[in-house]
């Protein structure tokens, strides 16, 4: 391998690792945004937001490392073009074409990273994120309570608002509880309260310690206005749900022995991450060229353009396997193989110090 061939794979590398670290980033910072939204409101317990921020992240992986790729050879070999570094090379009889052996062998790699998550690791995350849900859909947890927001039960009975809860202690200030049992509708309000486990029974309940219960409806006679010091609610735990999952948990070989069409364009959909990788690659450096009556940015912006009308054509492709209008045999090859004939007429063409697009002039005639 020549020096220039490790220098261009050195170079990609480190910017497209960058260009990860970027991506992976801004991914957490929107998922995390998200995943504590849900969990104020709720939905998700705050004990295994964390974990759910690491699964999502696994599971986008393979979303990322092809864009990556594609954005890093995209700015490497982009200034390499600025620099007259290419220029240079060309003159040593080092071309375009000579870079495309060390091309291919970081998309390669790249690939296989991406077939790791594509095929295995992300299926693993989405297995366990609907666990972790589902293992904490019937838990009843004091430090699972989102404080000065109101909190809907979770049998759907009614909700509860907390001012303030000490993570430390497991203790609640403030409490004021709205709910319905056995038909008849119920508010307590209380000053403080917190969770007792009976070692006996293993049976849980919510403590809450001097405060006032209303049962009924003002002005009727079975209306009551009960003061306790001390007021014991029996938690019902739930047995927890059977983890939700589709075809996206699925391991490869289930999917590709699958009658089902959802299965097969699940399968294709996996697949589609390495390939695209490598497409992407050889489509990289085509726009890479930069000049100086094009612009700077011409070039990016178009094989920006490009990128994203791969990937519509690739989930436009899925859909129609979903629906039955694409046979599985033919999948997404046919968007791959478009792109692959694309990237092969356009390399061939720069290699050749061609124009990308063959030139039209119109001939005028010379009168005689």
């Amino acid at each position: 391998m020549l020096i220039v061939d490790r220098a261009l794979i050195r170079e990609t590398l480190a910017t497209s690792l960058a260009v990860i670290l970027v991506f992976v980033l801004l991914f957490v910072i929107v998922s995390l945004t998200n995943i504590l939204a849900k969990a104020a409101l709720g939905e998700i317990p705050i004990g295994i937001v964390f974990i759910l921020l690491g699964l999502q992240t696994v599971k986008t992986f393979s979303v990322i490392l092809p864009l990556a790729l594609f954005v890093g050879l995209l700015l490497t070999l982009g200034r390499w073009y600025r620099d007259s570094e290419m220029t240079v090379l060309a003159a040593c009889g080092i071309g375009l074409g000579r870079f495309l052996r060390p091309v291919l062998m970081l998309a390669a790699g790249f690939a296989m990273v991406a077939a790791l998550f594509a095929f295995y690791l992300a299926p693993l995350s989405v297995t366990l994120i609907a666990q972790a849900k589902s293992g904490t859909a019937g838990r009843h947890e004091v430090q699972e309570i989102a404080p000065g927001v109101f909190n809907e039960i979770k049998d759907g009975g009614g909700f509860f608002y907390v001012e303030q809860v000490n993570r430390d202690d497991a203790t609640l200030t403030n409490i004021f509880m709205s709910k319905e049992e056995d038909g008849r509708h119920g508010v307590l309000v209380a000053k403080s309260g917190y969770q007792y486990l009976d070692e006996t029974t293993g049976d849980k309940f919510l403590v809450f310690k001097n405060g006032t219960r209303y049962e009924g409806a003002p002005g009727r006679a079975d209306y009551r206005i009960l003061d306790f010091e001390s007021y014991a609610v029996r938690i019902e735990p739930r047995p927890p749900a059977a983890p939700l999952t589709g075809h996206d948990a699925m391991p490869m070989w289930q999917l590709f022995g699958a009658p089902d069409r959802n299965a097969q364009a699940e399968w294709q959909w996996r697949l589609a991450k390495p390939i695209s990788l490598i497409l992407l690659a050889l489509l990289a450096m085509v726009f890479a060229h930069t000049s100086a009556r094009r612009g700077r940015y011409t070039g990016l912006f178009v094989a920006i353009l490009v990128y994203f009308v791969y990937s519509n054509f690739l989930g436009i492709g899925n859909i129609l396997v979903k629906q039955g209008r694409v046979p599985p045999a033919v999948g997404l090859w046919w968007v791959h193989l478009s792109f692959l004939a694309l990237a092969v007429y356009l390399i061939r063409r720069r290699i050749n110090n061609r124009p990308l697009l063959p030139e039209f002039r119109k001939r005028r005639r010379v009168a005689a």
